[in-house]
This record gives structure tokens, sequence and C-alpha cells, in this order.
């Protein structure tokens, strides 16, 4: 889709106010950036683009603009996404990365999205190809420290867990051994513990992983719909909290809206 007169990128990247944007899934932003001199038009830039259907696409005076929307949330407004601005003398490359994702893993992400569109505008610029390597370099070298561990300090790690392993199981027996031993006074002190146990767990809200399971039962069960209301009362939680839920599950991927 091409639109000349309004730019993909307006508003694209800002956060909505109202109860339903939780603060902790408020997407972070990164970007990089090329020097490259731009030798042929936008017209030019635009044909090359036109086949990818997952892209929109811009212009803004004389810089071409490219978004491509990965999630949205609850409102339909993008979460997850990356802008990329061919202008004259650079091409820049903007993108959100969510709360849940490894910043380093997401910026390879993008970047293999960014050489993509270099490959199908290859005479379009005029780039020193050494700003791409230096780019992709620091890319690698940044995973390569998310995902690797020295095998010696890996090891260290789990021989130190496997004595720590060791104490505890001596421990837990020696507990076990004494707990049988325990009269029966001490025996109807622990049901009584644990009866005071329960009404506690009781009166405790549900976790994040037992609410966003029970959503997902109940939309299961209503035909893929939700009344947030009836839901709150059912299980005694805040609306406030099942639309964050509702929210998160949809930027995330694991629901879609109607409609």
């Amino acid at each position: 889709m091409v639109n000349t007169a309004n730019n993909p990128a307006a508003g694209a990247g800002k956060a909505q106010p109202g109860a339903m944007q939780a603060q902790s899934q408020v997407p972070t932003t990164g970007g990089f950036r090329i020097r490259a001199k731009r030798t042929k038009d936008i017209d030019n830039l635009l044909r090359r683009f036109a086949e990818l259907s997952f892209l929109q696409m811009s212009i803004d005076r004389d810089t071409l603009c490219t978004l491509n929307v990965e999630s949205r949330d609850l409102k339909k407004e993008p979460a997850l996404f990356s802008i990329i601005y061919f202008k004259p003398n650079a091409i820049d490359a903007v993108y959100t990365c969510l709360p849940t994702m490894s910043p380093k893993k997401r910026k390879l992400e993008v970047l293999r999205q960014f050489l993509n569109l270099l490959t199908l505008a290859e005479d379009c610029y005029d780039i020193e190809m050494r700003q791409v390597y230096q780019l992709l370099e620091k890319a690698i070298s940044d995973m390569y420290e998310y995902v690797s561990t020295d095998y010696d300090r890996l090891f260290s790690l789990y021989d130190n867990l496997k004595t720590d392993s060791g104490a505890f199981s001596k421990k837990m027996k020696d507990l076990t051994d004494a707990n049988s031993n325990l009269s029966k006074e001490n025996y109807e002190l622990k049901n009584k513990a644990d009866e005071l146990l329960l009404k506690v767990k009781s009166l405790e809200t549900l976790s994040d992983a037992v609410l966003s399971l029970k959503i997902q039962d109940w939309l299961s069960e209503h035909k893929g719909e939700i009344n947030v209301s009836d839901f709150s009362k059912v299980y005694n939680v805040s609306e406030a909290r099942v639309e964050q839920m509702l929210n998160k599950l949809v930027t995330e991927g694991y629901l879609e809206t109607k409609g």
C-alpha cells in the first residue's frame, strides 16, 4: 500500500493512555543508520518494494518511509514494528522491542529485514560497504555474548549446583525423618496450620500465568467472546487487570481481536 499524503511512521510508536495500557508492556525503541547517497529517484525505490505486501510506504518530502507492523495491541495500535527511512544521504532504521524480548536478538531480526531491503535497492544507493560490515559485526558480537557462556564457567555452576543439591537432599531426609517422629499434638497443630494456610491462599489473587489460562478457557467456552465485567466477578479479579492481561495476550500474539 502506497500513501503519499501521510507518513506511516506518524503516531506508530506513541504509547496510548488509558487503563488498559500496562506500564510493563510499553515497548522500548532502538535504531541504527548507515550513510549512503541516493543515486535514483524515489519512484524507482517504490517500484522495487511494490511487491512486498507486508510493507506500508509513504513519501515525506525527499524521504521514502517503509513501515513493517509485526504485531498490534488490543486497540489494534502497532506494538512491534520497524520503520526504515530512505533519505537522500542516509538510510535510518527505527524499531520497537517488547519487554518480553531480547533487545540484542530483536536488533538482529530488524537488521535482517534492513539488509533484505538494501538488496532490492542495490543500485539506487552508493553505499560504503564497510559500514554494513561493521553493523553486522557489532550485531553478531552482541548476539554471541547473549547466547554463549564459557564452558568452564558452566561446568563450575553445574558442579556447585550438584553439591548444593546433595546437601539439600540430606537436609530434606533429616527433616522428613524428624517429621515422622512428631507427637500427636504436633500433628494436630500441623493440621490447624494447613487449614489456615488454605484460607490465606483462598484470599490471594490469581497469578498472571493462571489468569492467562482462565481467560483462554473462558474464550474457548464462550465462542471466542469475553465479557470483562462477568469474568471479573466470577474470578474476583479487577476489570483493569483482566483488560491488562487481554492486551498482553493480543500484543504477544496469543489472541487475535475480531472485526
